[in-house]
């Protein structure tokens, strides 16, 4: 039996072997957090670094290129005029082209698919990422066009006495036309129309005055069973004194209707329903959408405006000031850019202003890549491939 003396030294020996082990845990826990958030620091330094300058990675010699029009496609852009279209890589490389002859072309894009449309002519253009280009003609002058991802293809064409929406898929040569919606005095003047990504639906804009007064009539159109009607329409809705000037799919369910006032949040288009309307006393200088923001840009003064981001439900998530210098705006992933001739931004959708740069040579376009602080600057003669530094 141990003495009094030697249980009385154990448990001292215990007592400091516990005071050594919680004071290592709190070390650890202590290094731990310190360690934490200098990650987490650096990882959000990381996230909203500010550039102030950048660096040409390349620079591609375009011929004619003040008579060429530019797009966003895929991981880099497309530039196409009244001879041929040719897509380009985030690299500066060209993937693939196409030729043509139109006499005013206009592009649309959706995924890998693109659609050239000869806009007053009859004649159309479509590529799948590849090839020389599948060839369809209308019977009557192109409005506008627009293409899904899978290559589906819809038509605004005017006639003398009316306006037509067509549904194409022009690589089924025996049975191209999948449906096609007359619009008549009652509906009004077609607008503007838009195609879902999924082929599925279209939503046009027509400007009706046959009461007396201007307004807008929106019609919902959806090519599945759900659709299978008369005239494919299952929704429909009037603005009264209000111009609907742009319809634009948000992802295959939702749509955002713009006006001067502001806009309108469609949902379900197999039995469209109304989500949201923001109308503004402010002027909208600009507006921009993707799947999941709308931002509008409310003039303050000469020097600022106030750019609004919402989501699909309408609820606003940002609201800064930015310069009002710009003549061009667009998002792509978390990021909105800004350009006019001799400027451009970049800002987060967090509302960190990202990059901002005076320029010494005059843009034409300026548009994202998928490739982190790589953009492409487009001048009249050359498509230049920067990176921020």
């Amino acid at each position: 039996m141990k003495s009094l003396i030697g249980r009385s030294f154990d448990i001292t020996v215990l007592n400091e072997q516990k005071k050594k082990r919680t004071r290592f845990v709190i070390l650890a826990i202590a290094c731990i957090l310190v360690c934490a958030a200098i990650f987490y620091l650096g990882f959000r330094w990381f996230l909203n670094r500010q550039y102030e300058s950048y660096q040409v990675e390349r620079s591609i010699y375009v011929k004619n290129g003040n008579s060429m029009s530019y797009e966003s496609y895929q991981d880099g852009i497309i530039r196409y005029g009244r001879d041929g279209v040719t897509a380009v890589d985030r690299k500066g490389n060209s993937i693939w082209s196409g030729s043509y002859d139109m006499a005013n072309p206009k592009a649309d894009t959706c995924g890998s698919s693109v659609v050239i449309a000869d806009i007053g002519g009859e004649s159309l253009y479509v590529y799948k990422g590849g090839g020389t280009g599948t060839e369809f003609t209308v019977d009557f002058p192109i409005v506008q066009a627009c293409i899904s991802n899978q290559g589906v293809v819809a038509v605004l064409v005017e006639d003398s006495s009316s306006n037509t929406i067509a549904l194409y898929n022009p690589f089924d040569k025996a049975e191209a036309l999948l449906a096609e919606i007359p619009t008549n005095v009652e509906d009004g003047y077609p607008v503007a129309l838009d195609l879902s990504p999924d082929g599925s639906s279209v939503v046009a804009s027509y400007l009706n005055v046959t009461t007396g007064a201007a307004q807008s009539h929106v019609a919902f159109y959806n090519f599945t069973e759900v659709g299978k009607n008369a005239n494919c329409l299952v929704g429909a809705h009037n603005y009264k004194e209000t111009l609907i000037s742009e319809v634009q799919f948000m992802g295959s369910s939702d749509v955002c209707l713009f006006s001067e006032k502001g806009f309108y949040l469609w949902t379900n288009m197999r039995q469209p329903e109304a989500v949201a309307e923001k109308e503004f006393e402010e002027t909208i200088q600009s507006a921009f959408i993707d799947e999941g923001h709308v931002g509008v840009l409310l003039k303050k003064d000469d020097l600022k405006c106030n750019m609004k981001l919402y989501d699909t439900d309408g609820n606003n998530t940002l609201s800064i000031d930015v310069d009002a210098a710009f003549t061009h705006v667009q998002i792509s992933g978390d990021e909105i850019l800004f350009h006019s001739a001799e400027w451009c931004a970049v800002y987060r959708i967090n509302g960190i202003r990202k990059f901002s740069k005076d320029l010494t040579s005059k843009i034409s376009y300026f548009f994202p890549s998928d490739k982190k602080n790589y953009y492409f600057f487009v001048q009249d003669s050359k498509i230049k491939i920067i990176k921020l530094k």
